[in-house]
């Protein structure tokens, strides 16, 4: 059975992630960085074969959002399923994100669309959770031209 403590502890893992989207979407890098623990680490790769990257660190890790995100005129997450194993003060977690980027490129709005999945894990640290390592993948990635209208 689980206990109100666990409830609360997976309700504050889930806001975690959700902030972390919607960090980005406000293009608040320093705040995405925040929610990684000072040695944390990101890993990204392009499919489930690719080559894995490590950034560690949050200043690193600051670096790498605001050059991803600050280019784009709009960035927009939509957060999927979440599954959330608790151990104590560390927890696992697989979740799934639609990240969609617009960039502008030779006068045209390009929209990149990113079907994501992230292997997690966490630590409370503190009494807070953060993020002690996420693996960040690009199952999908397709990128297309907007049309119609400007995405601001």
């Amino acid at each position: 059975m689980i206990t109100l403590e666990q409830m609360n502890d997976e309700r504050e893992i889930r806001e975690l992630a959700d902030a972390f989207a919607n960090l980005a979407d406000v293009k608040d890098a320093k705040g995405q960085g925040e929610l990684f623990l000072p040695d944390g680490v990101l890993e990204f790769q392009r499919g489930t074969e690719g080559a894995i990257q490590n950034i560690v660190g949050r200043e690193a890790l600051v670096k790498a959002f605001a050059a991803t995100i600050n280019p784009c005129k709009t960035v927009y997450h939509m957060n999927g399923q979440h599954v959330i194993r608790l151990h104590g003060e560390e927890a696992t977690g697989t979740a799934y994100c639609v990240a969609t980027l617009v960039n502008e490129k030779d006068s045209k709005y390009m929209v990149t669309v990113n079907d994501v999945r992230y292997t997690d894990l966490y630590q409370k640290s503190e009494g807070k959770w953060y993020l002690k390592k996420r693996r960040t993948i690009f199952l999908l990635s397709e990128t297309h031209e907007l049309m119609g209208s400007s995405p601001e």
